[in-house]
């Protein structure tokens, strides 16, 4: 086989397993649930539970700062991930926060009078 021709069929197979790789994604995103933003609900979810973040033992009483969470609600109200948006100052409360809103039950976002997944975003703020 000629160097063009080995060059060739590499491409081929290359190729192959790219498209083959792509489908397989395509159809895990696909099937992956879609969160609804709060705008598009007919009924927004409502906290359950009484949700107090601790505040972080090792800052000076009074430091103030806030976090942007995004929470991704299941169809039931059950926090499936937590992420962090934006947090002032960084590295200080979003443990706090996430820890929090990761044990907190929320109400079902309601579409259509159908309960559906939702993505929540909210903002926690610390200090006086």
């Amino acid at each position: 086989m000629s160097g063009g021709a080995r060059l060739a069929r590499t491409v081929a197979v290359c190729l192959l397993a790219l498209a083959s790789w792509l489908a397989g994604s395509g159809a895990a995103q696909a099937a992956a649930p879609r969160y609804w933003r709060t705008s598009q609900l007919d009924v927004r979810p409502q906290v359950k539970t009484h949700v107090m973040p601790e505040y972080p033992p090792e800052l000076v009483s009074g430091t103030r700062g806030r976090v942007v969470l995004d929470i991704y609600l299941s169809a039931t109200g059950t926090p499936e991930r937590v992420r962090v948006v934006k947090a002032e100052p960084p590295g200080r409360f979003e443990n706090s926060a996430v820890k929090a809103f990761t044990a907190a039950r929320f109400t079902p976002g309601l579409r259509k009078g159908k309960a559906v997944p939702v993505l929540l975003r909210i903002e926690v703020t610390y200090g006086d």
